[in-house]
């Protein structure tokens, strides 16, 4: 079986990019003015601008030349490049961005807040993931690291909302995050990655097999 690296960048949404705006489409520009405030729409050109970027060198291709197509439940992917996936984060200040060219991905990331975890949990988990936050040493920890896994293999399987957080499980318990109970709609192997903090990250890939992850900061 061959081996895939998973390329992960992070980076600052608050650190425009060089060209910035000027990478983006009509569209995208159309889009930033569309939020509230100067400060989410320098952030969200930040992540865009950021994004095309990335992709842009990876592929060798001009940023701007990309073309993101959506599947029905919103999932991107390159119009050009069926063979490359990636997966877009972020929360407040920080992004985070999965490529792969191999194996479908999903990403996410979590600022650690004030949230009433464990009614989130109770009314969105699967049983033994509520189980689990409640027994663990600091429940509002394990409540984001388990959300964060869960919403990283909700963009790698995308089908978006359709599909229901209690219908699978994930679990913490051991030195590795593993898929305990999976979605019917995938396979059964996966491979999980978490780095909790103050802000969780998560990647997910269907199938398991044998992953590098090669991680960059911008």
């Amino acid at each position: 079986m061959s081996r895939h690296d998973i390329q992960l960048w992070s980076w600052s949404l608050d650190d425009e990019p060089p060209g910035g705006e000027s990478l983006l489409t009509d569209e995208e520009r159309d889009r930033a003015q569309r939020f509230v405030g100067p400060l989410l729409q320098r952030r969200f050109v930040a992540a865009r601008a950021r994004l095309r970027a990335l992709l842009g060198h990876h592929l060798g291709r001009e940023p701007r030349s990309l073309v993101f197509l959506l599947n029905e439940f919103g999932k991107p992917r390159l119009a050009d490049h069926p063979g490359v996936h990636f997966s877009l984060s972020h929360s407040q200040d920080r992004a985070l961005l999965a490529v792969s060219d191999g194996p479908e991905i999903g990403a996410d990331l979590e600022m650690m807040r004030a949230v009433d975890h464990l009614d989130l949990a109770r009314r969105n988990f699967h049983p033994d993931e509520v189980r689990a936050i409640e027994r663990h040493r600091d429940p509002r920890r394990a409540f984001f690291q388990i959300w964060t896994l869960k919403e990283a293999v909700v963009k790698a399987i995308g089908l978006g909302l359709s599909l229901p957080l209690d219908g699978f499980a994930v679990s913490i318990d051991g030195p590795r995050p593993v898929m305990a109970v999976a979605p019917s709609e995938s396979p059964g192997a996966w491979w999980l990655h978490l780095e909790p903090g103050d802000y969780c990250r998560a990647v997910a890939v269907p199938g398991g097999g044998e992953l590098g992850l090669i991680q960059r900061k911008v």
